[in-house]
């Protein structure tokens, strides 16, 4: 809970000359509840190698390639969640919260073309069954990508220095729970043979465990800078789906239908920037950048070469909201 302490006090003049009076600062409050639209863009975790597209030199062979696709050819952009947070002072040196941000659903995709009409261009993966044998695929090539996150935590705050009105140096040390799901679709199909394939791969982690943290807070009259820092070590409970399937019958196709679960160790780390400015007594305007972290992670698209749970993710971006104390 960021600290919001005792404004300083202040002397205004009282009837008589040369008389003043003091007016106590604001009480520092109990409750705290923020509210905040949260913009957070993530990277792929990888750049997988997924075929490419080239001129068609006859006899079953090809030349110039055209160009190139990776699972990392279009960047997964900023999208919109929700942060909320809420906390209750239990006394003056501590105070227990409880925090939700998620909701982000990223999705892109690619698509390499060939030429139908003249077979000119071809495309050619080395992940699709088809791609050999139909001797490359006049139509096309190319994949679809989506993720969603979820985060929740629970926390207890200590200071650490003695009682400041313009500077605090807060300790945490509580729970999280940290979700991401993968949902990654590679395609092709070629009009002479009528032969298709969908390769998808879907994970599931679940990380849940202990961190620590820090956080240091420097006010002035009506405005706050706050900087915090947390580190996790987190079993990570992953899901792994694939399955492979085809159309036009082409010979020798294998369906594919696999799926693996484990538990690994996975690391998270956090570190945000936030600055808060007192609107009313009781509300603040609250905006902030924020970065994440974290590592041991089954990513769709790294299981195209076998089952794979070392994946890293980053993301970070930016919340703008409001906060009521009282």
């Amino acid at each position: 809970m960021p600290r919001v302490a005792p404004a300083a006090p202040v002397l205004v003049p009282a009837p008589g000359p040369g008389q003043f009076v003091t007016i106590p600062g604001l009480e520092t409050p109990h409750w705290m509840l923020a509210v905040e639209a949260l913009w957070l863009e993530r990277n792929v975790g990888n750049s997988v190698g997924l075929g490419f597209s080239a001129y068609n030199g006859g006899s079953g062979g090809h030349y110039g390639v055209t160009d190139s696709l990776y699972t990392d050819d279009v960047l997964l952009p900023l999208e919109t969640g929700v942060r909320l947070q809420i906390s209750r002072r239990i006394s003056d040196r501590a105070a227990i919260e409880a925090s939700y941000w998620g909701m982000q659903q990223w999705s892109v995709g690619e698509t390499l073309y060939g030429n139908p009409a003249t077979d000119s261009v071809l495309t050619f993966s080395p992940w699709l069954q088809i791609s050999p044998t139909a001797d490359g695929m006049n139509d096309h090539l190319g994949y679809t990508y989506s993720s969603q996150v979820h985060n929740a935590e629970i926390n207890e705050r200590l200071l650490l220095n003695a009682y400041n009105p313009y500077w605090a140096l807060d300790w945490l040390w509580g729970f999280r729970y940290f979700h991401l799901s993968d949902d990654f679709t590679l395609n092709g199909s070629d009009q002479d043979t009528g032969y298709s394939e969908n390769l998808n791969y879907q994970t599931n982690n679940n990380l849940v465990g202990m961190q620590i943290g820090l956080q240091g807070v420097r006010g002035w009259d009506r405005f706050q800078f706050i900087t915090e820092g947390k580190v996790g070590l987190l079993a990570n409970f992953y899901t792994q789906q694939g399955s492979d399937s085809a159309g036009g019958n082409p010979p020798g196709f294998v369906p594919l239908n696999v799926s693996q679960n484990g538990t690994d160790l996975s690391a998270l780390f956090e570190l945000s920037i936030t600055a808060r400015l007192r609107v009313t007594q009781y509300l603040w305007l609250r905006a902030g950048y924020q970065l994440y972290c974290v590592t041991g992670l089954a990513l769709a698209p790294r299981q195209l070469g076998g089952p794979d749970h070392n994946g890293t993710v980053t993301l970070d971006g930016l919340s703008l909201g409001l906060e009521t104390a009282w």
